[in-house]
């Protein structure tokens, strides 16, 4: 069996999903996770999940302990900077990795599914491919030096891709993403695994949909016995897949207080401790409407103080011409 070791850094206060995300890492029993983190993590003892370390310290020391890796002041100001960083945990994070075969890194808006067996499906470990990932939510790496700084692949390129330029910034790259990493490596020559095999929900729709579709009928059930479930009223009647990962970005999903449970369900916006439901109740619960958080948060957007800089407009433009 291949060794997997996923790096999550997350500081400030958790959310209330949290710890659902961790019943469905605990799940992966075969995948290990490191977790860095400024808060308490003490709740979370109850889960006994053995493959899931928790390491507590501040986001500064982790910022000194990026910062150690590179003969160059970087800038990492803030935790959502981190996203630009996430592709080179494996040189960074090579300490903690040198005993795994394949390292990656997640985001906890998700519920996972079954992430080995996915992998085992799609012969990711047969066919030696080094990557697998489309989207920031979640990738794995083959664990090898060349693999590991393929990031630094890309020093005067151009603007977007040049590690230097996106690690000595403030301004975020999406260097983790299609127009970084994904660019990187189609270059270096290394086979991906790039299949879309995951749930990526719209947040401009109340309704759980991923973007291009019409109005379906889908709500999400996770369970112990079967992992994570995608359910869908179609032509009246149910159709069950199994995704890799539902990625819920950025929506405020109310949850209850968390107590250890067998299986919980996930509907706009609302995660419930319980059992499947019925068709009727799926009709009634998937319904869309105005979703006025999306509303809000986009307009506030547009006012933030640094969208009108001239170092964001000057990095905007940057960012489109390569």
């Amino acid at each position: 069996m291949k060794k997997i070791r996923l790096i999550i850094p997350y500081f400030g206060k958790l959310p209330k999903f949290f710890p659902y995300f961790l019943l469905t890492a605990k799940r992966n029993e075969k995948i290990d996770f490191l977790i860095y983190t400024d808060q308490k993590v003490e709740q979370f003892e109850v889960l006994n999940a053995k493959n899931i370390e928790f390491v507590t310290l501040s986001f500064d020391d982790l910022r000194k302990k990026v910062q150690s890796k590179f003969d160059f002041e970087i800038s990492l100001k803030t935790p959502y900077k981190l996203c630009d960083y996430k592709v080179a945990y494996g040189f960074i994070f090579e300490e903690e990795l040198k005993e795994y075969d394949y390292w990656g890194f997640c985001d906890t808006d998700v519920l996972l599914g079954d992430i080995y067996q996915f992998l085992e499906e799609h012969n990711f470990f047969t066919d030696d491919y080094a990557r697998y990932g489309l989207l920031g939510h979640l990738q794995i790496f083959k664990n090898s030096e060349e693999v590991n700084r393929i990031f630094m692949s890309g020093q005067g390129l151009n603007y977007r891709l040049d590690y230097h330029n996106v690690f000595t910034s403030g301004q975020n790259f999406i260097f983790d993403e299609a127009e970084g990493i994904q660019k990187l490596f189609e270059k270096s020559g290394f086979d991906q695994l790039q299949d879309k095999f995951f749930d990526d929900i719209d947040i401009s729709h109340f309704s759980f949909r991923e973007y291009g579709e019409v109005d379906p009928k889908r709500y999400y059930f996770w369970s112990e016995k079967t992992g994570l479930e995608s359910i869908e009223i179609k032509d009246g009647t149910l159709v069950i897949e199994y995704p890799l990962y539902a990625h819920f970005q950025k929506r405020m999903i109310e949850c209850p207080e968390f107590k250890e449970c067998d299986s919980f369900y996930v509907i706009p916006n609302q995660l419930v401790v319980g059992e499947k439901i019925s068709i009727q109740k799926i009709e009634e619960v998937t319904k869309n409407k105005f979703y006025w958080e999306y509303v809000k948060s986009t307009f506030l957007k547009k006012f933030k103080k640094e969208k009108w800089t001239l170092g964001f407009i000057r990095h905007k433009f940057r960012m489109k011409r390569g």
